[in-house]
C-alpha cells in the first residue's frame, strides 16, 4: 500500500512538473493592417493544434488563454494568415497582416491613405470584404451610403449613372483617386461612375476622406476625398470564378487568376468580367466588361515596378430627363392620367423589334499605371506614378422636329412608349397616321442626293435622327513624392504633380432612324453640309477640342512625438485652359484661343493627440483657393475675346473641424464638428427639358456655407454580433446671391447673358442634410452570416433651376422639402469548402420593404392647396408640378464564389 501512495505521489509531482512547464498564460496582442496601421476588428485568432479561438474586438485587439509555449494563428478575409510564436504570458503588441498579397503590393503615393489615431481628418474605410458582399450590382456611390454626411441616389437610374454628395458638395467637387491617380474630369471634375463599374471587382479598399483629407497633391478637394485602391499584384498563384444573377436579367461573371511569383521576379494578376442586365427602369438594357491586369517586378531590396491596367468598356440606355410625380403614380384628383409605374421612361421604344432609347451612353476609358518604388536608404524613398489615359465614346440625344413637334410630344403606343418605327417611316418620306402632313420631309429634288429623303439640323422640321456628343480625352500625367525622415520626430515630405489634357468634344450622326441624308447648316467650313447615313465620321452642330495642362507641387511636414501627431502642409499650381474651334472658325487666327492661366495654392495642418488608449482628439484647419473649370471660362462655346469669361475669379475655401474619437474592445466612436465656406463657387447644372428643349444652367459667384456634426460608432455586445450606427446633422446653404447663365444644350450656346440668381440664404438642393443608419451582421451558425442595414435620410430639399431665381421676387423663398425616407437591406452568406475548395453564397435584398420614395426633384414648386387638381404627396409635400426621379424599390441578386 505505501508503494502505491508513494507512486501516485510521484506521478502527481511529474503531472505538476509538467503543468507548470506548460502553464496557461494569457497571450493579448491588436491585430492591423501593415499598410494602414488600422485595426482589423473580428480577425480570428487560433491556438494551433487546438479549436480554441477568439476574435479581435473593435481596436483589433484581443485576449486569449493559452498554454505556453505555444503558436496563434491570425487570419482575416482579404489577409494572408498569419503565425506567431509565443512564451509565457506576453502582449504580442501590434500584430501587422498583409492584405492577399505578398510584399509585391501596389505602390501607391504615400499619405493618400489616412492611418486611425494619427491622420488628423475624418474618414471611413470599406474594407474588401465589404465591397465583395455588398457590391455585387452596386456602384461605388452606393457603397458609402452608411457613411456620415453622404447622400447617394441611382439619379435616373441607369446603369453607371449614380451620383454621391459629401458634406453638401455635389461629385465634381468631391476628389477620386484610383492607386494614387486622380480620376475626375480636368474640364468639369465631374467623374462618371460607368467608366468604372468594373473596379469593384478588384478594390482591396475605399476610404472616403470628408473635408480637407489627407491626400498629398496639388490641388484640394472641398467636399472630401474617395481613395480606391485596387488589389495588389499576387504571390502566390491561384485564382477564382464567380457568377451572379438578380432581378430584371441581371447577370454578371467574373474570373481572375494570379501566376503567383515567378523564378524571374515577376508576377502577374489578371480579372475579367461581364455584366448585362434589361435595366431596373424601363428601356435601360446595358452591357458592361471589365478587364484588369496588374504586372509585379521586383528588381532587388531597393527597386520594385508594378504595372496595372484595367478598363471597363460598356453601353447602357438611359433615362436622363425626370418627369412630373403623377406620371409615375398617378393623380387622385384626376383619373384620366395613367400611372405609369417608378420604373416608367419616357424616352424608348421599339424600333424594328429592338429596344430603342433616345437617350444611349457608351464609353471606354482604358487607364494605365506605371508604379515605382525606391528605397534609396534608411531615410529616402521615392515613389512615383506614371499614367495615361485615352477615352473614347459619348452619349446621345434625339435631334430635329416633325411637323414642328419633337420626339417626346408624338402620339405614343398605349404603353406610353416613343413609336420609333413610325419615326422611321417617316424620315424614309412614308405618311404616318397622327404625325401631321407628309410635307416637310420630301425628297431632295436635284444635286448629288437627289430622291434621298433629308433630315435636318435640330430645330427644323424634316425629321428626327439620334446625335451622339462626343466627349473623348488623351490624359497623361506623373505624381512623384520623396519622403525624408530627418530623425524620430520629424518626417518631410515633397513632390510634383502634373497632368496633361486634351478633351475632343464633337458631334455626330449616331442613327439616321431610316432618313438618307443630314443636312447640317452651320458649319463655317463647309456649308451647306450633306452627310451621307452611315457616315459617323462628319461632325455635326459643334467641333472644339479643349486642352488644360496642370503643374504643381506640395510640402509637408510631419511631427510625432509621444502621443503627438502634428502635420503642415502646402501646395501650389497652375492651371491653364485654351479652347479650339473646328467647326466655326472660319480662318486659322481665331480657330485657337489665347492660354489663360489661373494661379492656385493651399495652406493646411492639424494635430492629432492620443490622450490614451481609448480616448483621442484631432483638429485641423486649411485654406485654398482653386482655378474656375474649363466650361466656366468657355461657357459661350465661342473663341470670340468678348465671350470669354476670362476675369473669373478663383475658387475660395476655408475650412476647420474638431474630431474626437474612442476605442475600446467592445465600442468605438467618432464625433466630428466641421465647417466650409466656399466663395465664387462654379455650379455646372444637369440638362433639363423646356418645351421640348433641353438647356442647363451655369451658375458662377456663389458662395456656400456647409457646417454639421457627424457621429459614427460600432459595438460588439456579444460574440459574433457586431451592430453599428451613424447620425448626422447638416446645414448647407448659400449666404450671397450669384450669377447664372441658361445654356442650349444640343446646341451648347447661351440663350442670354449672365443673370443675377437669388439664392442668398437657400438651401442646397439635391442633398439630404439629416442622414443616420443602423446596421447588424450575426453570425447565427458558424460561416454562416446575416446582415442588415437601415438607411434614413431626412430634410432633403429639391433641386432648383438657378434660372428660374433671376426675379427679385423668389429670393429667400426656400426650396420645395422632401418627404423623408428610410430603405432596409439585408443579406445572407454562407462559406464552406468543398474538396478542400472555397466556396462563398450570398443573396442580398436591397429595399427589402420595397419603399416607394423619391430619391431627387428637379424643380421645387410648392403644394396649392388651393389648386384642385394638386395634391400632397407624404407630408406637406408637393404635387403633379414637380418633375422627380422615384427610386429603385425592392431588388435582389444571388451569388457563387468559387477559389481554386
Amino acid at each position: 500500500m505505501k508503494k502505491i501512495l508513494l507512486s501516485l505521489v510521484v506521478v502527481a509531482m511529474i503531472v505538476a512538473s509538467a503543468v507548470n512547464a506548460y502553464a496557461q498564460e494569457i497571450v493579448k496582442g491588436k491585430v492591423v493592417d501593415a499598410s494602414t496601421k488600422e485595426a482589423l476588428p473580428g480577425a480570428s485568432v487560433l491556438l494551433k493544434g487546438t479549436k480554441k479561438s477568439v476574435s479581435t474586438g473593435l481596436d483589433g485587439s484581443f485576449s486569449i488563454s493559452a498554454t505556453s509555449p505555444g503558436t496563434l494563428v491570425i487570419s482575416y478575409i482579404g489577409y494572408i494568415q498569419k503565425e506567431i510564436e509565443f512564451s509565457g504570458a506576453i502582449n504580442l503588441g501590434n500584430i501587422q497582416i498583409e492584405p492577399n498579397a505578398t510584399s509585391m503590393q501596389e505602390v501607391t503615393v504615400t499619405g493618400n491613405v489616412a492611418i486611425d489615431r494619427k491622420t488628423p481628418v475624418a474618414f471611413s474605410t470599406v474594407k474588401a470584404v465589404d465591397i465583395e458582399s455588398k457590391g455585387v450590382n452596386r456602384e461605388f456611390p452606393e457603397l458609402l451610403k452608411s457613411t456620415p454626411s453622404v447622400y447617394t441616389t441611382k439619379a435616373g437610374g441607369a446603369f453607371g449613372d449614380s451620383r454621391i454628395v459629401i458634406r453638401g458638395f455635389s461629385q465634381e467637387n468631391i476628389a477620386v483617386m484610383v492607386n494614387g491617380v486622380p480620376v475626375n474630369d480636368m474640364e468639369n471634375q465631374r467623374v462618371y461612375w460607368s467608366n468604372w463599374a468594373g473596379l469593384t471587382d478588384v478594390t482591396s479598399s475605399m476610404q472616403v476622406q470628408r473635408g480637407l483629407g489627407a491626400s498629398k497633391l496639388s490641388v484640394s478637394s472641398v467636399g472630401g476625398t474617395i481613395n480606391i485602391v485596387t488589389k495588389p499584384t499576387e504571390m502566390t498563384a491561384g485564382g477564382s470564378v464567380s457568377a451572379n444573377m438578380g432581378n430584371d436579367d441581371f447577370m454578371k461573371y467574373t474570373v481572375s487568376y494570379s501566376s503567383g511569383k515567378l523564378p524571374s521576379g515577376l508576377a502577374l494578376t489578371v480579372l475579367g468580367s461581364l455584366n448585362q442586365g434589361d435595366g431596373y427602369v424601363q428601356g435601360t438594357q446595358y452591357r458592361g466588361w471589365n478587364w484588369f491586369a496588374s504586372l509585379g517586378y521586383e528588381i532587388n531590396s531597393k527597386h520594385l515596378l508594378t504595372f496595372t491596367a484595367t478598363g471597363a468598356p460598356q453601353w447602357h440606355n438611359q433615362r436622363s430627363f425626370s418627369l412630373p410625380y403623377q406620371t409615375y403614380y398617378g393623380n387622385p384628383n384626376d383619373p384620366s392620367v395613367i400611372a405609369r409605374g417608378s420604373k416608367y421612361n419616357d424616352s424608348w421604344g421599339y424600333l424594328n423589334g429592338e429596344e430603342f432609347n433616345a437617350k444611349k451612353n457608351f464609353y471606354h476609358k482604358p487607364v494605365f499605371n506605371l508604379n515605382h518604388y525606391w528605397n534609396i536608404s534608411d531615410k529616402l524613398e521615392l515613389n512615383s506614378i506614371a499614367y495615361y489615359s485615352i477615352g473614347r465614346g459619348g452619349g446621345t440625344a434625339a435631334s430635329g422636329r416633325i411637323n414642328n413637334t419633337t420626339y417626346e410630344r408624338l402620339p405614343r403606343t398605349e404603353d406610353g412608349l416613343i413609336n420609333w418605327d413610325d419615326i422611321s417611316k417617316w424620315n424614309s418620306g412614308t405618311a404616318v397616321n397622327g404625325f401631321g402632313a407628309q410635307t416637310a420631309n420630301t425628297p431632295i429634288a436635284s444635286g448629288t442626293y437627289q430622291g434621298q429623303y433629308q433630315l435636318s439640323t435640330s430645330g427644323n422640321n424634316s425629321g428626327i435622327s439620334r446625335i451622339s456628343s462626343m466627349n473623348e480625352h488623351n490624359w497623361y500625367g506623373l505624381i512623384s513624392n520623396l519622403g525624408y525622415r530627418i530623425n524620430d520626430k520629424f518626417n518631410l515630405s515633397a513632390g510634383i504633380d502634373y497632368r496633361g489634357y486634351k478633351g475632343l468634344h464633337y458631334q455626330r450622326v449616331e442613327d439616321f432612324i431610316g432618313g438618307d441624308v443630314f443636312f447640317e447648316t452651320k458649319d463655317a467650313n463647309e456649308n451647306p453640309k450633306y452627310i451621307l447615313n452611315g457616315d459617323k465620321k462628319s461632325t455635326v452642330g459643334y467641333d472644339n477640342p479643349g486642352y488644360v495642362q496642370q503643374y504643381g507641387g506640395q510640402a509637408s511636414l510631419e511631427y510625432t512625438y509621444g502621443s503627438w501627431d502634428i502635420f503642415v502642409a502646402g501646395a501650389a499650381n497652375n492651371t491653364s485652359y485654351q479652347r479650339e474651334d473646328k467647326f466655326l472658325a472660319s480662318d486659322d487666327e481665331n480657330r485657337k484661343t489665347p492660354k489663360y492661366n489661373y494661379f492656385a495654392y493651399t495652406a493646411k495642418g492639424g494635430a492629432n493627440y492620443r490622450i490614451d488608449e481609448k480616448h483621442n482628439v484631432f483638429a485641423n484647419i486649411g485654406y485654398f483657393t482653386r482655378a474656375p473649370f474649363y466650361n466656366a471660362i468657355f461657357a459661350a462655346n465661342s473663341n470670340l475675346p468678348n465671350k470669354i469669361n476670362k476675369d473669373l475669379e478663383n475658387e475660395k475655401v476655408f475650412g476647420t473641424e474638431l474630431g474626437y474619437s474612442f476605442r475600446s474592445r467592445v465600442f468605438s466612436a467618432n464625433v466630428n464638428l466641421y465647417r466650409t465656406m466656399w466663395s465664387d463657387k462654379t455650379i455646372s447644372g444637369s440638362s433639363y427639358v423646356e418645351q421640348g428643349v433641353r438647356y442647363r444652367d451655369l451658375t458662377v459667384g456663389a458662395k456656400q456655407l456647409s457646417q454639421g456634426l457627424e457621429i459614427d460608432m460600432a459595438t460588439t455586445p456579444i460574440r459574433k454580433l457586431e451592430l453599428t450606427g451613424m447620425f448626422s446633422l447638416g446645414n448647407f446653404e448659400y449666404k450671397d446671391n450669384a450669377q447664372a447663365l441658361k445654356i442650349n444644350d444640343d446646341t451648347n450656346t447661351p440663350t442670354s447673358d449672365f443673370k443675377t440668381v437669388y439664392i442668398k440664404g437657400l438651401k442646397v438642393g439635391d442633398v439630404a442634410h439629416v442622414t443616420y443608419a443602423l446596421g447588424a451582421s450575426y453570425e447565427v451558425v458558424k460561416n454562416v452570416r446575416v446582415r442588415a442595414d437601415l438607411n434614413s435620410f431626412d430634410k432633403l430639399y429639391a433641386r432648383y433651376l438657378y434660372e428660374q431665381r433671376t426675379a427679385v421676387e423668389s429670393a429667400g423663398t426656400q426650396p420645395w422639402q422632401l418627404p423623408s425616407y428610410t430603405l432596409v437591406d439585408a443579406g445572407v452568406s454562407y462559406r464552406f469548402n468543398l474538396y478542400k475548395t472555397p466556396i462563398t453564397l450570398r443573396f442580398n435584398v436591397d429595399n427589402i420593404f420595397d419603399e416607394k420614395y423619391i430619391a431627387e426633384s428637379y424643380t421645387d414648386t410648392k403644394f396649392d392647396p388651393t389648386d384642385a387638381t394638386d395634391f400632397e404627396i407624404g407630408k406637406g409635400g408637393s404635387g403633379k408640378r414637380n418633375t422627380v426621379f422615384p427610386g429603385w424599390g425592392r431588388t435582389w441578386n444571388l451569388g457563387l464564389k468559387v477559389n481554386f
